[in-house]
């Protein structure tokens, strides 16, 4: 009995079947399950390699919708205008003092609009102001008339160059908004 041993020819990786991978091609990759299988095999069974300009046109395309996603988040999330009610009080029972800042360009006019409101939630004063062009920072006062006594006031919005899109007014049935003042000095 000999101790020596006869060497053994290495044999080749086997396929997923068992078969030695010898006589096989280049791998491809099956898109649904991620298995590598031979060109054989993938033609067999129909599987074709991913088309590269798909793939990247396919890819433009979702870099381009998330930075279009990113962009409107940032327009969003800056406005140009940026309002801010600090105080009010209710001087009467018609007339609520609003004093609120607004930073902005002073390029520009800036219209806000403010509104004044009753107990039961109905619009008992409603204002659009003009800021005429001046500062970057305005802080002002403004006297809302109001047809019966309010409980709070509130800035629903500024815009430059225009009134800005809020809320209509929600006046009580019969009612009408007091004449209210139109411009306030922005410089």
């Amino acid at each position: 009995m000999s101790d020596a041993r006869e060497p053994v020819a290495a044999a080749a990786p086997a396929s997923a079947e068992g078969t030695p991978r010898a006589d096989e091609g280049r791998l491809v990759r099956e898109p649904r399950t991620g298995l590598m299988l031979d060109e054989r095999m993938a033609e067999r069974y129909g599987v074709r390699p991913a088309n590269r300009w798909a793939v990247a046109a396919i890819g433009v395309l979702v870099v381009a919708f998330v930075a279009g996603v990113l962009g409107l988040g940032y327009k969003l999330a800056t406005p140009s205008t940026l309002p801010k009610l600090l105080t009010f009080q209710v001087a009467s029972p018609t007339e609520v003092k609003v004093t609120f800042e607004v930073r902005r360009d002073g390029r520009e006019e800036t219209y806000c609009v403010l509104r004044a409101r009753a107990v039961d939630h109905t619009d008992v004063g409603y204002a659009t102001v003009r800021i005429t062009p001046g500062a970057d920072y305005v802080q002002r006062t403004f006297p809302i008339a109001t047809y019966a006594e309010a409980t709070t006031a509130e800035v629903l919005g500024c815009e430059a160059g225009g009134p800005p899109v809020v809320d209509a007014p929600a006046f009580r049935p019969g009612s009408t908004n007091p004449p209210q003042l139109e411009v306030l000095d922005g410089t």
